[in-house]
């Protein structure tokens, strides 16, 4: 099992083909021998390829005395050394008959590279445990230090080999970590004990006198009476070391494969437990689809599925952390809330022994401070019902603004589609909040002020003639009541006022406490949930309002001009288009050599409105390119030969390289979408309409004619 299946961290160990022998290029690689910035500059422009120029300080390699030591400190290159251990072994290849200096086909295999590695966390930890790493060579990683975790891995790794393989046979043992994940690169030579060549010889041993032996012809030149008299032994044929892949790694495939496992569990047992590293997988035990994967997958798509699913991982954790929160955040509150209603109940009881005292004395003065406000309500001026300037230029640019903001988002590697749909549905929803604050505007100015003017006006109407009567009542009463009050008042002073004052600050400041503590423990609580209820509840406000607001003459001529220059803006774009693949295509028919000046200005504007159209910049060189790749997509190729469809791409590119988009440009075409604004292509006209890339008049380059 994988494990993209358990997320169980495995070692890893890749055994390569076996080699007759290798070039001194070949042999530079894994000892990064000569190897400068420009060298690790052109290996990354193979996109299988992640070497950091900045990391390459960190390598190390482990000598034959069993030392670590900087990778590459070994004079000798490591095909010298290949040679040099062949030709103590007395291995002699099989030469071509044909070719004196070339290696026949059918000479023995003499070496094997084997690259030890595993899990990418458990490596990347051993080696720069918590420091800042970045593996995606935007960042300098100068200032990384080595662990010594790596090393004592590296260290159990090169012990576990010389047990196996012997360390006289291993030649190179080259620590990388100047790629996407440590890793051990181990060169052998298969070496085994073998018989030597040849018969065994045959020796004659006298039986009375083990001194006295003789050879074979010695022995058949004697008389046959006395050759009974010795009896015949052999000596067995010596051992020697000699190079030998079968004896190693086994004769046939299936000897092979039972080695490889043998050797996964071997390493497991003494290596890989120590860190934490499980046994590694048998490619051949996975599913026919994964093992196809494993195969065919680069380097950088595997390094972006494990970043995506650590990514996934972290997630749920952080999920699983701010669930536990809530529920303990919820139960805080729940004391909260029952330390305020026993601090309430408390509050309630003095607050009841003072109300009861100043009741009948607020009810008079309440009585008179309502006959003033409806008094106060008859006062309405004309001038306060009339509703305010609407004023929506300021609502027109905020959404222009933030249209800009989504049209400048960068384009992501993966998920382009996608990407441009969110940017669809993002404008969509910033037009749609910017009538939904227009509706607003216009109803606060003519709804919400004349209904207020009106309840209060009908309100104090109905009430005004009887509280007119009441207040020769409410007179009398008040006379009644001040001598009640001052009673009243006499007996209040005879109490601690002091005593209930400070009762009734400290119960205040711990109700104000906890009242603090609750709302912001409730806020966090419920933050999400209401976002996400506020943000349905405005969509669908803004859909009944703007069915309303269509109804307001101003709105409906803002509204019907900005879908008309919409529609009339979607229709140029593709007619950008139509007429940029038209003229691509027009150049791959004909026999220039480039395009003519017509043919480059449609070209040029094609690349623009796909721009557009895909949701790129164009004022961006590389969003540009992009835009000119989906160009050329649309153009039919048929009936077009490989070598002119090249040379009219070659030539498309070119142009695009050759533009330079401006900013003004850029900022007349996008009011367009928003509906401000007309659509030019160049020209000599207003000053609206531009004709050159850059925003001048010159009538050189590719500008717009």
């Amino acid at each position: 099992m994988s494990k993209a299946k358990n997320n169980i961290p495995r070692a890893a160990i890749h055994v390569g083909a076996p080699a007759k022998s290798f070039s001194a290029a070949e042999g530079y690689e894994p000892e990064r021998r000569g190897w400068d910035e420009k060298t690790y500059q052109l290996k990354n422009q193979d996109t299988n390829n992640h070497y950091d120029f900045t990391r390459k300080h960190l390598n190390f390699e482990i000598n034959s005395q069993g030392e670590i030591v900087p990778l590459g400190s070994n004079p000798v290159p490591l095909h010298e050394r290949l040679q040099k251990r062949l030709d103590e072994l007395e291995f002699k290849p099989y030469m071509d008959k044909n070719n004196p200096l070339g290696i026949s086909d059918n000479s023995p295999n003499c070496t094997v590279g084997i690259i030890v590695s595993g899990d990418h966390d458990v490596l990347t930890r051993l080696a720069f445990g918590d420091q800042d790493v970045d593996f995606t060579l935007q960042k300098s990683n100068a200032h990384v230090v080595l662990k010594q975790g790596i090393k004592d891995w590296a260290m159990d790794t090169y012990r576990w080999a010389c047990d196996r393989w012997g360390a006289e046979n291993i030649i190179g043992f080259d620590v990388h970590l100047d790629e996407t994940t440590p890793h051990i690169q181990i060169q052998t030579i298969p070496v085994a004990k073998t018989k030597a060549r040849g018969r065994a010889s045959a020796k004659y041993v006298h039986k009375d006198d083990k001194s006295k032996v003789l050879s074979h012809k010695e022995w058949k030149k004697l008389p046959e009476e006395i050759r009974s008299n010795f009896i015949r032994t052999e000596d067995e044929r010596r051992e020697k070391e000699s190079v030998s892949y079968a004896s190693v790694w086994g004769k046939d495939k299936y000897a092979v494969g039972n080695t490889y496992k043998q050797m996964h569990t071997d390493y497991y047992n003494e290596v890989g437990h120590k860190y934490g590293l499980e046994r590694g997988d048998d490619i051949a035990m996975l599913p026919g689809e994964e093992r196809r994967e494993r195969v065919h997958k680069s380097k950088a798509l595997l390094e972006a599925e494990r970043q995506a699913k650590d990514a996934i991982a972290r997630n749920l954790m952080e999920n699983e952390r701010l669930e536990g929160q809530k529920e303990k955040m919820a139960g805080e509150v729940q004391d909260m809330k029952k330390q305020k209603e026993c601090l309430e109940e408390q509050n309630d009881k003095l607050e009841g022994e003072i109300q009861n005292k100043e009741y009948r004395k607020e009810k008079l003065e309440g009585n008179i401070s309502q006959l003033v406000d409806y008094a106060a309500a008859l006062d309405i001026r004309e001038e306060d019902l009339i509703v305010p300037t609407l004023k929506t230029d300021p609502l027109v640019k905020d959404a222009w603004d933030a249209i800009k903001t989504e049209l400048e988002k960068p384009i992501p590697a993966f998920g382009q589609k996608e990407w441009r749909e969110e940017r669809h549905k993002a404008i969509k929803g910033i037009l749609t909040n910017m009538q939904t604050a227009l509706m607003q505007a216009k109803d606060v100015q003519k709804q919400d002020i004349l209904k207020l003017g009106k309840a209060l006006y009908n309100k104090a109407m109905q009430n005004v003639r009887a509280i007119i009567e009441q207040n020769k009542q409410l007179q009398k009463e008040n006379g009644r009541l001040t001598e009640e009050n001052d009673i009243l008042r006499k007996r209040i002073a005879s109490m601690d006022e002091n005593a209930i004052t400070r009762l009734r600050d400290k119960k205040d400041a711990e109700i104000k406490e906890l009242q603090e503590r609750l709302g912001k423990a409730e806020s966090e609580a419920v933050r999400s949930g209401n976002k996400a209820y506020s943000e349905h509840q405005r969509a669908e406000s803004a859909e009944n309002q703007v069915r309303e607001m269509l109804g307001i003459p101003e709105i409906k001529e803002i509204w019907e001009s900005i879908q008309q220059k919409k529609e009339a803006f979607s229709k140029q774009i593709d007619k950008w288009i139509e007429d940029g693949v038209a003229a691509i295509r027009g150049y791959a028919d004909g026999k220039d050599n480039d395009f003519q000046p017509k043919q480059g200005n449609s070209v040029a504007w094609g690349i623009i409105a796909e721009a557009f159209e895909c949701g790129l910049d164009p004022t961006d060189e590389k969003q540009r390119r992009m835009a000119t790749a989906y160009l050329l997509e649309k153009v039919s190729w048929t009936g077009i030969t490989d070598s002119k469809a090249n040379l009219t791409a070659l030539r498309t590119r070119q142009l695009c390289d050759a533009m330079t988009v401006s900013k003004d440009l850029m900022a007349n075409l996008l009011l367009a979408v928003g509906g401000r604004g007309g659509i030019s292509s160049g020209g000599g006209g207003s000053n609206g309409e531009l004709t050159n890339w850059d925003g001048t008049k010159k009538k050189t380059g590719w500008g717009i004619g």
